[in-house]
């Protein structure tokens, strides 16, 4: 999944690395793609329930341990966990609370002396002028802001204006602390797109909590007609779970923004992928509206893309086994399969 590339390192290999809501969709990749390369991990949950599940999903590896911390918007929240921890991937950013619990990471770092670098999940949302309109031509590129204001997120009455809102503001408080209280650590900051893929195995089995970007998909089926498509960006899962990984031990990683961002998608194409798939049974697909097969935004609205996302990262964004196709087949199937067994 990961390229060579000639960089400096932080030395962060094999050791302590705390991870905020690690029974996460995304966090449970980021948590396993760790383990996997040696790290110990420390992950935060909000309930000893929560805490089991993980410790089962992770086959209750030795190196995996589970702090329960359940109000993560407290400014001391995280400052006994994280005790020890030599880097941070913070992933807990609950809505509506996503500054305040930013700013609970960035003090618990600042009063952790062997913590070297931090790394947090904000969203292409952050980056996105929703004003802008479709922006045929347009490329979204790692400096660019979205620019809603407080006041924008404070008083919107759509959940999406406050989301995109809160993702921008959590990003510019770590930004703010960084730059007012120059901590010994550094941040990196990964904003990706709708994130695609399978639920980590044990990590969930009912569809009622699915995360917002897999219900994009599942919200396909029983739907009358094809939904307008509302994000046109994605990323693969698997892809984000490793750029976290390198950008905790890459050392041209800190202080960087990088768009993790696999390609562009819509509605439309989502549907014809379920119609057009093989390996998704008939059952499942007469539950999917076909709206009008071929028809794409293509050409017709903004994309994304980032040069450190290969230049500093090291990804690869086009691996075959991570095209949409790919992923968006695979998820239909083991959802279908959830919802059959739930």
């Amino acid at each position: 999944m990961a390229t060579d590339i000639a960089a400096g390192h932080l030395g962060l290999l094999s050791q302590r690395i705390f991870v905020t809501g690690a029974n996460g969709f995304i966090a449970a990749y980021c948590t396993a793609e760790l383990l996997r390369n040696g790290y110990q991990v420390v992950g935060t949950v909000r309930s000893a329930e929560k805490a089991y599940a993980v410790l089962k999903a992770h086959q209750h590896n030795p190196s995996l341990i589970l702090e329960i911390v359940p109000d993560v918007t407290i400014t001391t929240a995280f400052d006994k966990a994280i005790q020890g921890c030599h880097g941070v991937l913070h992933l807990a950013s609950p809505f509506g609370y996503a500054i305040n619990g930013t700013k609970a990471i960035c003090l618990a770092a600042t009063e952790t002396p062997s913590v070297k670098r931090v790394v947090l999940t904000s969203s292409f949302a952050a980056a996105f002028d929703a004003s802008a309109g479709p922006s045929s031509g347009k490329v979204y590129k790692d400096d660019d802001w979205s620019p809603l204001t407080y006041e924008d997120g404070k008083t919107a009455t759509a959940t999406l204006v406050a989301y995109r809102a809160s993702k921008k503001l959590a990003e510019e408080a770590a930004w703010a602390f960084v730059k007012e209280k120059k901590p010994s650590w550094n941040l990196g900051i990964l904003c990706p797109g709708m994130v695609f893929g399978l639920l980590f195995p044990g990590t969930l089995n009912s569809l009622k909590n699915l995360n917002a970007s897999n219900q994009i998909v599942w919200g396909l089926a029983d739907a009358e007609e094809v939904p307008v498509t509302k994000a046109r960006l994605w990323t693969s899962v698997t892809t984000l779970a490793q750029a976290h990984v390198n950008a905790l031990n890459i050392q041209e990683a800190g202080n960087e923004r990088v768009l993790v961002i696999n390609g562009s998608f819509d509605n439309q194409e989502l549907a014809d992928i379920v119609h057009e798939s093989v390996r998704i049974p008939e059952r499942v697909k007469e539950r999917v509206p076909k709206g009008s097969p071929g028809s794409r935004l293509t050409g017709k609205i903004f994309t994304a893309g980032s040069s450190k996302d290969v230049s500093i990262l090291g990804l690869d964004l086009n691996v075959s086994q991570e095209s949409l196709s790919n992923t968006i087949s695979d998820l239909v199937l083991q959802l279908a399969n959830i919802e059959t067994q739930s």
